[in-house]
């Protein structure tokens, strides 16, 4: 029942006996947390946050989007040589770290003032690396004599070549590194191009052996 409704008209709360101090503090203590128990409930959240959640590693994040880059370049290559019936040709630019990408409409094998001329840039930081840690061995088992090599890789126009055929295949098997900081081991992916069939597969070091990122 309401105070107000017993209470005579003209009255005051303390002339009927009402301890307007008593209710005043336990309308306090009911208004919520006090300034510790929430530090401490901010703290626990913390510590349970790092115990849960895994370390964020934003550079082998920036390794995996270089790769998947280059590898997303090559497979567009082979499925517009497919798709337009004319060769493509991919030359590797190590000096500005870019890709030159021709479509060969007369399929000659060379760059005519008719063939259609881009460049594609690599993800920011990536640059063609050949691996460098001690004993070094490439997806394929090889050891890596360069960023990129392939045994019948072609010079066009002053750069190494891949061309993807109108067949799909490629004119060479071709292994190509990609990186975001050279002197760790952990962020070097490899492409790898089987000159039969074009496929192109990418892979990761995790620091012992190299794991396929595509299936």
């Amino acid at each position: 029942m309401n105070i107000a409704d017993t209470q005579p008209v003209g009255c005051n709360a303390w002339e009927i006996g009402v301890n307007t101090t008593e209710m005043g503090a336990m309308r306090a203590k009911r208004r919520g947390l006090t300034i510790i128990e929430m530090v401490m409930v901010v703290v626990i959240i913390g510590i349970m946050a790092r115990i849960t959640l895994p370390k964020f590693n934003i550079d082998k994040y920036r390794a995996d989007g270089a790769g998947r880059l280059a590898l997303i370049l090559l497979q567009e290559a082979q499925r517009n040589a497919i798709t337009r019936q004319s060769n493509v040709i991919v030359s590797f630019d190590n000096v500005i770290n870019r890709f030159r990408v021709v479509q060969d409409y007369n399929n000659n094998d060379t760059i005519n003032t008719t063939d259609w001329v881009q460049y594609r840039n690599m993800a920011d930081g990536a640059v063609f690396s050949k691996p460098t840690w001690s004993g070094a061995i490439g997806a394929d088992g090889t050891i890596p004599t360069a960023a990129y090599a392939g045994s019948l890789l072609q010079t066009i126009a002053g750069l190494p070549t891949v061309i993807f055929r109108r067949d799909g295949s490629a004119s060479t098997n071709l292994t190509l590194f990609v990186t975001t900081r050279a002197s760790v081991s952990t962020e070097y992916r490899e492409i790898i191009v089987t000159a039969s069939t074009g496929r192109a597969d990418l892979y990761k070091f995790n620091g012992s052996g190299w794991i396929q990122m595509n299936k």
